[in-house]
């Protein structure tokens, strides 16, 4: 059962603003440190559309869990090779929630980055 259904979209000009300003420090606080060296190992022009991806996609799990950007830490989410999982306090709080599968997407297009997410699991008992 669909538990949560998220999109947001995200200008890499912002991305590439943040990171001429703060360099990697930015990327380091959005991102789980696996995530931040997988990017970080790419093809660096291409870095401000990545992360523009990266961002997109916590919006978009925020608005599916139906709690925004408040209240978990967005290093326990990670988006590598197509996979999206949670981790740590955050993962904890996905299976109380009966939250059992995590589905990411990322694109990139005429200046923006859109992702969507969508949350799986146990229909809730009332």
């Amino acid at each position: 059962m669909i538990r949560g259904l998220g999109t947001d979209l995200c200008p890499p000009a912002r991305w590439a603003h943040l990171i001429e300003r703060f360099g990697e420090k930015a990327i380091h606080r959005v991102l789980h440190p696996e995530e931040a060296a997988y990017l970080l190992r790419g093809n660096a022009r291409r870095l401000p559309e990545r992360m523009a991806g990266r961002w997109a996609l916590r919006e978009a799990f925020g608005k599916a869990l139906g709690v925004g950007l408040d209240g978990w830490s967005w290093k326990e989410l990670r988006f590598l090779e197509g996979r999206l999982w949670a981790e740590g306090a955050l993962a904890e709080r996905l299976v109380a929630q009966g939250i059992q599968t995590l589905h990411g997407t990322v694109s990139h297009d005429a200046g923006l980055a859109l992702a969507v997410v969508v949350l799986e699991g146990e229909t809730p008992s009332h």
